[in-house]
């Protein structure tokens, strides 16, 4: 026979809430934050560790934005045993607390941008990823960096070029997982100190036993001082190279083609010594091409073809394309 018992708390659609709790405590992420961000004024009452998991609780139970806790779920999380739920207020000044001053950078044509350079989370998003062995300390992974707009209307919002407001930052990850985000302007030049911004990224990482193995990067990454850095600090790398007129004349005298498929595309393949940056290394740029829907000549190569560049200093791997876009 069934046993029926009968309980007088509240039913509640966010049980689920309850073991993700539990897990961020188990887990030791909560400690993790608190021993890395330091203890907040005795008078606050609520640790980071602690406000870090109503964060966590607020996402995840559908939230939008700080005021649907004070709004909407105060009263479930609240039923979470040993569970302290904050305000709205007190977990928007955590946020405040944690923040940096920009950091003003002028480019090479003289424009002041404004970077955000915040080493005390990024290094706690990385023991974050040790901890819940996302990542291991010892081992070497790839390594990639790219700027993505982040689109919104705040006050210090600039235009972007693709003519909407937001933030520029730029953004290391490792697999799927972000390791490293330095914000800037949405109308910085992606090519502005990045080398700067790589270094500490790489010593983010390197600080916490991770090394890198293969680095790739966009067309943005594609400077001398950029390359540079990257190459001190990775084994290989692959980066997108941009069309000029020296290129595209190399391009032209390539008589040998090689067909390859890549993810079910048929593509044609050809590798080229590099000299532009650096005539003493032996660096190498894998040039792709594929017939372009267009039956419009190409005004410089007289083909419609599209082509692609990719710059490495990987000369055993003769399918880079296919290391690039995997």
């Amino acid at each position: 026979m069934a046993k029926i018992e009968k309980v007088s708390q509240n039913i509640t659609p966010f049980g689920g809430i309850y073991f993700v709790h539990d897990m961020f405590k188990r887990s030791g992420l909560r400690n993790l934050v608190d021993n890395e961000l330091g203890m907040r004024v005795s008078t606050c009452g609520y640790t980071y560790g602690n406000l870090f998991g109503n964060w966590f609780n607020l996402f995840l139970s559908g939230g939008d934005c700080a005021e649907d806790i004070t709004t909407h779920l105060r009263k479930t999380l609240s039923a979470i045993p040993g569970n302290k739920v904050s305000g709205a207020d007190t977990l928007l000044r955590c946020i405040k607390e944690l923040s940096v001053e920009n950091t003003p950078v002028t480019s090479s044509g003289g424009i002041t941008y404004q970077f955000n350079i915040n080493d005390k989370l990024n290094t706690l998003m990385i023991k974050s990823l040790l901890l819940t062995r996302q990542l291991e300390k010892g081992k070497s992974y790839d390594f990639d960096y790219d700027n993505e707009i982040i689109a919104h209307e705040k006050f210090d919002a600039k235009r972007t070029y693709r003519k909407n407001t937001g933030y520029f930052p730029g953004i290391a990850t490792i697999d799927d997982k972000i390791v490293y985000i330095e914000n800037r302007d949405g109308n910085a030049n992606v090519k502005t100190e990045q080398s700067e911004t790589l270094k500490r990224a790489y010593n983010a990482l390197k600080n916490n036993g991770i090394s890198v193995y293969r680095s790739r990067m966009d067309a943005g990454s594609y400077a001398k001082d950029i390359i540079e850095v990257v190459t001190e600090n990775s084994e290989l790398f692959y980066i997108r190279a941009n069309r000029c007129s020296s290129l595209t004349e190399s391009i032209i005298q390539i008589k040998e083609w090689k067909d390859v498929e890549i993810n079910f595309k048929n593509y044609q393949v050809a590798t080229i010594k590099f000299t532009q940056f650096f005539e003493d290394r032996n660096y190498r740029l894998v040039v792709m091409r594929e017939k372009s829907s267009d039956p419009q000549l190409d005004l410089f190569t007289g083909d419609n073809f599209i082509y692609r560049c990719i710059l490495t200093n990987d000369r055993k791997r003769p399918q880079i394309t296919r290391i690039y876009t995997n």
